[in-house]
C-alpha cells in the first residue's frame, strides 16, 4: 500500500470487510506516513466521514470509549468493495 494517497489507503484498510474505527485504521496506516503531520486520528476520522458520504463505507455502529468519547465503527459497503476491486 505504498505511494498512494492516504484516503485511498484508508479505504483499502476495509478490503477484508472488517469493521474498523478511526484508531484501528490509524494503526494500520501510520507506518506508511511516519513523518507526516496530516496522518492523525482526526484526519482519519475526516476521511472515514468522507468515504461514508459517498457510499464507500457504512457506519456499523458507535459506542462511548473509556474517556466518554463517541467512537464510530465503519464497514465497507458492496459499492465500496466493487470500487476497490475495480481500482486494482
Amino acid at each position: 500500500m505504498k505511494n498512494i494517497p492516504m484516503k485511498a489507503m484508508v479505504a483499502q484498510c476495509f478490503s477484508h470487510c472488517e469493521a474498523l474505527n478511526a484508531k484501528a485504521v490509524y494503526d494500520l496506516v501510520r507506518d506508511h506516513f511516519p513523518s507526516e503531520k496530516y496522518c492523525s486520528i482526526p484526519i482519519i476520522e475526516d476521511h472515514l466521514l468522507s468515504l461514508k458520504a459517498v457510499g464507500i463505507l457504512n457506519e456499523e455502529g458507535s459506542y462511548l470509549d473509556d474517556d466518554g468519547q463517541l467512537v464510530s465503527v465503519y464497514r465497507i459497503s458492496e459499492y465500496g468493495l466493487d470500487k476497490l476491486h475495480r481500482s486494482k
